[in-house]
């Protein structure tokens, strides 16, 4: 014999649910609900990965700012021999003018690293120590953008891992290693770059190509 539950109400709601949808679900309307499922599911995927209109704001403005920065091009200098005395050896001090001029002008509209021969930490401080006293920091030369080496094969050799847009160099050995392994090479002092203000003007043509003759940068 079969005991009735304590409280038959919860089992005879269950029972009128059961009913309800049965008659609502029959033969005829159950794709359009089997389809209104799916189309729900879809939607609200959907819904889920869209991205939030913050987050959309957030990343576009940040995208933005990337591409200002990107749009600085990206350029590499020879420090010696262009803008200070050349070789580990000679006196760390700045040369004329209008290469300290032309250096300034590379660091506020360039994203600039820069490069020099040292054999020690005492040379590498006097040469940050210069940059420091003719304004290049202030003027938007990043200190970890101030690069050593102790030959200058070194030096080609990070220039080339750099990989800039351009690279200005006063160094003819150094040029040619890097000639075809740099988008654009500078070697100032030359025919094509007689100063370093000719070659700091990242827009300008080679004065010989300007002129009319080959290219010979």
């Amino acid at each position: 014999r079969r005991r009735a539950p304590p409280d038959g109400r919860p089992a005879c709601a269950v029972r009128s649910m059961a009913g309800l949808l049965a008659d609502y679900l029959n033969k005829r309307t159950a794709p359009y609900i089997i389809w209104t499922v799916v189309a729900l599911a879809f939607a609200i995927c959907f819904w889920l990965s869209r991205p939030s209109d913050g987050k959309s704001g957030a990343s576009c403005g940040a995208g933005g700012r990337g591409s200002s920065r990107g749009s600085r091009p990206r350029v590499s200098l020879c420090l010696d021999g262009t803008v200070l005395a050349a070789g580990p050896g000679a006196a760390v001090s700045a040369l004329a003018e209008p290469a300290v001029a032309a250096l300034l002008t590379l660091c506020a509209t360039a994203e600039l690293f820069v490069l020099a021969i040292a054999d020690s930490d005492e040379r590498e401080e006097q040469v940050v120590a210069a940059l420091e006293a003719i304004g290049a920091f202030a003027s938007g030369l990043k200190r970890h953008r101030v690069m050593f080496s102790s030959t200058p094969e070194g030096r080609a050799s990070m220039i080339r891992q750099l990989q800039p847009a351009a690279h200005l160099e006063a160094s003819r050995s150094v040029a040619d290693t890097l000639e075809g392994k740099v988008p654009q090479v500078r070697l100032v002092g030359s025919s094509a770059w007689p100063t370093l203000g000719d070659a700091a003007d990242l827009k300008a043509a080679p004065r010989r190509q300007a002129e009319g003759g080959p290219d010979a940068s």
